[in-house]
């Protein structure tokens, strides 16, 4: 896609003379930040503007374009398309509405542009968008009047679905001394989708980080696989997050792993960093600007005791921990001191430190400890007399944590006078609040690690298998298929047999063993405890009769009743995003009134299940608690792997509970004892 981005020449299609005429903004926007190519304008009307010819026809224009944007109404877009494919112009920007987000005839029109796009191999952004902002190459495409001194160039690039947001984006970056490289509005993506541009964004030299605005996912899997693919930062704001309703009171999975929690976990799972507002994208844009952090020592210095305390409680609430401070350093800080009130610790008060320049030294030293990883400055100044030296410090700062590959986190809130006179004194990020500052760091180190496990998950998570589509009714299966499936996809079944008859009951539990739990088969009853439809622990004959007639059941389903043992969960669903998804969790409160679940994008392999389990808090249960034997974890993890397995390779999956699960003691194993699947 590079000539989308880089073209030589730019076709505009829909230009006039009139001083209304959106078109031209285009044209002048790419005159006013430089754009080198040429330039060629087109409208029904033809004439001149600003001395150019605006020609009738794409066919007078004695040159191929690299690059055609239209901004004309719908319904004159697939004509145009078709002869700029005809005349061989590659790539093209439809800026127009009007289309599938507005009418069932804007749909159909869509059809036409992707009929026409595979006929002449055209690849096209939108429609409904704002264009590409290239501020290397100075490519500025939408049609409303933009301004080389507004705008900061910088190494952030942004994807969005939305053009209003990518105006918001522009501004925020540039105001927080961070900029942008590339920004684009993709509108209905409709051809180029996200991915596309994230694949070019990640082998783009002048993007350093990626933020993304999206309110769907075209291709879930292949976004997660292409960011576990970069070392760059990639931010992600989901908007539409309203939970889908649909089948809620059918299977707990579905309740609890809605679209947007599958989003999440699919987004952890990928290394990617999710947002939930433009500031927090902008902090976390911030951040990356700095080295990673790679451990969780950090050292503190600032100018007030109760910003000393503020940080001390952000250090630990975001799962860092204080340095200790070395002696030289202290022996340093004392001989600058001006009463010697100041208190050898970590937080380090320096307010009884007057002298800004010192303030550079003591930061050097703290870098230079091996046992520090990080720095959080908080500073306060004094007007007038303290604004230059203040300059100096944010810029030695700067220099100081490049030189050394270690975060300084510099927090300081500016007074009215002097807030852009100090943001403008370099490209350092600056923060307001000792909050946001700890925040942006734990970000910064959530990223290196996950860099770390990211490549581990993608080395070693097995292959998915085939997928095989069986030829399952749609619908809810029958427990009997339910359990044989589970049982020949390797997961430990009780016992089981299906009757039609009391007297079949009586038999089957003979052959099983008492005691024994009597179910209804139906398929379509799937609380069978409030159904009346169980019955547990029946200790022989007379008893199993006696439930028989009081269940009055069409098929009985009769297990062997299994030893106690700690129930959870295990779920899965086919996202409609991100395809089959896996959910563990502890049964009872912790799932339904807690929501204590982990969640996971198939397929995943042992490590990644023992991860889920260890994620949940109800973890601390399965170890053992207050005395209580530990749980059989490894024998978990396995059946969450045979589960992921199972969702991946049967896609007429679309719904998976089995609660519960039964863990027993340490070397004992699992057993399912309740399931149930829908199939489409």
């Amino acid at each position: 896609m590079h000539k989308m981005f880089y073209p030589e020449s730019v076709m505009i299609y829909g230009v006039s003379e009139s001083p209304k005429n959106l078109g031209r903004y285009t044209a002048e926007n790419l005159e006013r930040f430089g754009f080198k190519g040429a330039v060629y304008m087109v409208g029904r009307e033809g004439g001149k503007l600003d001395g150019r010819e605006i020609y009738r026809h794409i066919e007078d224009i004695d040159a191929v374009p690299d690059l055609a944007v239209f901004l004309i109404p719908a319904k004159a877009i697939p004509d145009v398309l078709d002869r700029c494919g005809r005349k061989g112009i590659p790539y093209a920007v439809i800026q127009s509405a009007g289309f599938s987000e507005f009418t069932e005839e804007g749909r159909r029109i869509e059809e036409q542009l992707l009929e026409i796009s595979r006929k002449w191999n055209i690849r096209f952004m939108g429609p409904n968008c704002i264009g590409t902002i290239n501020l290397d190459h100075g490519l500025v495409l939408p049609f409303v009047p933009m301004y080389p001194d507004a705008m900061m160039q910088g190494p952030v690039s942004i994807i969005s679905q939305s053009g209003g947001f990518v105006i918001d984006a522009m501004r925020i970056l540039t105001l927080e001394n961070i900029g942008f490289n590339k920004a684009i509005s993709i509108g209905n993506k409709l051809n180029l989708n996200e991915c596309d541009y994230l694949s070019y964004f990640m082998s783009d030299p002048e993007t350093r980080m990626i933020g993304m605005y999206l309110e769907n996912f075209t291709d879930g899997r292949r976004l997660m696989d292409l960011a576990q693919r970069t070392d760059k930062p990639v931010v992600v704001l989901k908007a539409n997050r309203s939970p889908s309703s649909h089948q809620i009171a059918q299977f707990h999975t579905t309740a609890l792993a809605g679209d947007d929690e599958v989003a999440g976990a699919a987004l952890r799972q990928a290394g990617i960093h999710r947002a939930q507002t433009l500031q927090d994208m902008t902090d976390a844009f911030k951040i990356f600007k700095l080295p990673l952090i790679r451990g969780r020592k950090i050292g503190v210095l600032c100018r007030s005791g109760g910003q000393a305390v503020l940080l001390a409680d952000a250090v630990h609430h975001h799962g860092f921990e204080l340095a200790a401070f070395s002696d030289s350093l202290f022996d340093f800080v004392r001989k600058e001191v001006r009463a010697g009130v100041i208190r050898m610790t970590n937080p380090l008060d320096l307010g009884d430190v007057f002298d800004l320049r010192v303030y550079t030294r003591i930061i050097e030293k703290v870098l230079q400890d091996p046992d520090v990883d990080g720095l959080v400055f908080g500073h306060t100044y004094m007007h007038g007399i303290n604004i230059p030296p203040t300059q100096e410090l944010i810029r030695s700062a700067k220099s100081l944590s490049d030189q050394y590959g270690k975060p300084v986190v510099f927090f300081m809130i500016a007074g009215r006078k002097y807030f852009f006179t100090l943001k403008e004194t370099s490209d350092f990020p600056i923060f307001a609040d000792p909050e946001q500052a700890m925040k942006s760091l734990a970000l910064s180190y959530r990223h290196y690690a996950n860099r770390t496990a990211v490549r581990r998950d993608s080395r070693t998570a097995p292959p998915a298998p085939a997928a095989v589509r069986s030829a399952q009714t749609p619908g809810f299966m029958e427990p009997g298929e339910v359990f044989r499936m589970l049982r020949s996809s390797g997961l430990p079944v009780a016992d089981f047999a299906l009757a039609e008859s009391t007297a079949a009951a009586l038999a089957a539990a003979e052959a099983i063993g008492y005691p024994v739990a009597l179910k209804t088969a139906a398929p379509n009853i799937l609380h069978k405890t409030e159904a009346k439809g169980v019955i547990l622990g029946i200790p022989g004959p007379r008893a199993l009769r006696n439930a028989c007639g009081e269940m009055k059941a069409d098929v009985y389903l009769v297990q062997k009743m299994a030893g106690p043992g700690q129930e959870v969960i295990i779920g899965g669903r086919r996202d409609r995003e991100f395809g089959p998804v896996i959910l563990f969790g502890l049964g009872g409160v912790f799932t339904e009134v807690l929501r204590d679940v982990a969640l996971r994008v198939c397929p995943i392999d042992r490590a990644q299940a023992l991860d889920m389990i260890e994620e949940t808090k109800g973890a601390r249960i399965l170890k053992g608690f207050r005395g209580q034997a530990a749980a059989d974890i490894g024998a978990l993890a396995d059946c969450l792997v045979s589960v992921s397995k199972l969702l991946t390779a049967r896609p007429e999956i679309a719904n998976l509970d089995m609660n519960p699960l039964l863990v027993f003691e340490q070397n004992r194993g699992c057993l399912v004892v309740d399931a149930k699947i829908e199939s489409v």
